[in-house]
């Protein structure tokens, strides 16, 4: 995976969403499922890099972890303000996106790529609610909450009955088919740019922030 930390400059007004047989959107559309599960490994706080960066950052200065976590802040908000998100938004469904497991992102997602001006793009994830709200999904989601501490807690609250979430379910499959709702949502995007060579390389919204530790961890 390529990364870049540069701050990409953008032009909302200039947004064009690419053709499906557009070569560009090809090329950032296989592999952007790839780069979202490498980046979402790479922000994991239990993974062996980050705990050993972790350890690293507990030797510093409050004033050089002040820094890191304003940097962190900022760059979060610099991207998010380029893919024209929420940060909120952006960091929950980003953190949990991932977890959906590559099949069912390729099931209940469209990855739309949008041209944002000159050589940057996003690959934007819309959540398909037909396909999220499915029976199935209903079935799982139910065994979910069935299995929750809350329910545990709590067993005369019937949280997790199959009946009552399937027909949840069903109802914002009725609304979307009587378009009273809209199918897709946008949940999350990430940045590409197209570089001086070619090729296209993917920016991770948490790059800054690991460049930052390495550099004053030597």
């Amino acid at each position: 995976m390529k990364a870049t930390t540069a701050h990409v400059q953008t032009k909302p007004a200039a947004s064009v969403y690419l053709a499906k047989n557009d070569p560009t959107c090809i090329s950032i559309k296989g592999r952007t499922v790839t780069d979202l599960k490498q980046s979402s490994e790479r922000s994991d706080p239990e993974s062996a890099e980050n705990k050993l960066m972790a350890a690293q950052i507990q030797k510093w200065t409050e004033e050089k972890k002040n820094e890191l976590q304003a940097l962190g802040e900022q760059s979060i908000k610099d991207y998010v303000a380029q893919t024209h998100f929420d940060v909120g938004i952006f960091v929950m469904v980003f953190n949990e996106l991932w977890k959906m497991g590559e099949k069912k992102i390729a099931e209940e997602t469209d990855i739309r790529v949008r041209h944002l001006g000159g050589d940057t793009y996003a690959a934007e994830f819309w959540e398909d609610g037909l396909a999220a709200n499915s029976e199935a999904n209903a079935v799982i989601r139910a065994h979910e909450l069935a299995a929750s501490e809350y329910a545990r807690k709590h067993p005369e609250s019937g949280i997790g009955d199959v009946t009552v979430i399937k027909e949840t379910f069903a109802n914002v499959r009725k609304s979307i088919k009587a378009g009273k709702q809209e199918r897709y949502t946008k949940m999350v995007a990430l940045l590409y740019t197209r570089e001086k060579d070619g090729s296209i390389a993917f920016h991770d919204p948490g790059q800054p922030m690991i460049d930052f530790v390495k550099n004053n961890s030597k």
